[in-house]
């Protein structure tokens, strides 16, 4: 059992974190054969799990985290389960999509795919995909850089490695289907931005560390250039991706 480094943060967690693009879902549909059962793992809010449920019949939504899960909007198509991503409780070769937003760098990898290969029907497919930090095309990125890569640098997991070099070297050892380049789109005012950034794990970890808040020390400088905190600026994250036949 590895541990949830956002139980404790679950409902801040869920107001702050970007939502997926609808394109994303519409691409993962010309990838499957069917459309009768997705496996949405480690679904945290139920962010993704609430479009696949537009177009599967049936979503099984999975999440260590009974936390996470108590936040997650009911729909009739989606059935909630606390199990673990390297052993969900699914029927074998059962599911058509796997997807996995935003967290397939904490598994057990090789669990977790011999895992996939048992619950997915042949042919079947599996995508996961991330981001990292968002982009306003401005000064406040260089600024976003200092926090992630300066202030925070000796409180990100080893496994926060795949995320940062945007997937390239995650191992994935399924036939590969390209993607397209998908983004998300946010406005965000200051407070939005500050309060996503505590949300990190690694921001998590200084806390416990220092008492003190990481975001603390880029505050006044953040001011300086937004203006008005109550202003919402236009951002986006951008998203990395890898989906493979199985």
């Amino acid at each position: 059992m590895h541990t949830n480094p956002f139980a404790t943060e679950a409902a801040q967690y869920a107001h702050l974190r970007p939502t997926y693009p609808e394109g994303l879902f519409a691409f993962l549909l010309t990838t499957v054969t069917s459309r009768e059962v997705a496996w949405d793992c480690a679904t945290g809010n139920g962010q993704a799990a609430r479009h696949l449920a537009r177009y599967f019949g049936r979503v099984i939504a999975t999440d260590e985290s009974a936390e996470m899960i108590a936040l997650a909007p009911r729909d009739p198509r989606i059935e909630y389960q606390v199990s673990e991503a390297e052993d969900s409780g699914i029927a074998a070769h059962s599911v058509d999509l796997v997807t996995v937003a935003s967290a397939i760098h904490w598994f057990d990898l090789s669990k977790f795919y011999a895992e996939v290969r048992r619950v997915v029907k042949p042919r079947g497919v599996v995508a996961a995909w991330t981001y990292y930090t968002p982009v306003f095309g401005n000064d406040v990125d260089t600024l976003i850089e200092h926090l992630a890569r300066d202030i925070l640098a000796d409180y990100w997991d080893e496994r926060l490695h795949y995320v940062v070099d945007e997937f390239h070297d995650l191992p994935f050892p399924f036939e590969p289907i390209d993607a397209p380049r998908f983004r998300t789109d946010m406005r965000w005012n200051m407070e939005d931005l500050l309060g996503y950034f505590e949300t990190w794990s690694s921001s998590v970890k200084y806390r416990e560390a220092t008492g003190a808040h990481p975001t603390d020390l880029i505050k006044g400088e953040l001011a300086r250039l937004w203006g008005e905190p109550e202003r919402r600026r236009d951002l986006h994250f951008p998203l990395y991706m890898r989906v493979g036949l199985v």
